[in-house]
């Protein structure tokens, strides 16, 4: 007599809503710069707050010249919104740049110099 072995073979149980993972201020932070470069701004993020309010994350983030603010639903991790907006606060100290003192300084530099012999020159 023969017998005949039958493997039982596991089925996997899958269900057909997939369990979304927790988020926390890192994960969010990563979801809002990634959509960020999606949308164009590949360069200089640099996220500077994350806070949460009734269930909907803010992350704000600062761009070169501009600040982002990005909302992301804490449940179904869509971002809501997302506002670019220009730096109000920081507008006045970059017109001060260190490129432009110098150049402000050579230029005064150089007018004093002209000023001074021609002075010299009229005999004053």
């Amino acid at each position: 007599m023969a017998a005949t072995l039958q493997k039982r073979v596991p089925s996997a149980v899958t269900s057909a809503n997939p369990q979304l993972r927790r988020l926390n201020a890192e994960t969010v932070t990563a979801i809002a710069t990634s959509f960020l470069k999606r949308v164009g701004h590949k360069s200089g993020l640099k996220p500077k707050r994350v806070s949460i309010e009734e269930g909907v994350y803010t992350v704000e983030v600062e761009l070169k010249k501009l600040m982002a603010i990005v909302r992301v639903d804490a449940e179904t991790q869509e971002i809501k919104e997302y506002e670019v907006q220009s730096k109000g606060e920081e507008a006045a100290l970059s017109a001060f740049s260190p490129k432009m003192l110098i150049i402000t300084f050579c230029i005064v530099a150089v007018a004093y110099v002209v000023l001074h012999f021609v002075f010299k020159m009229v005999g004053l």
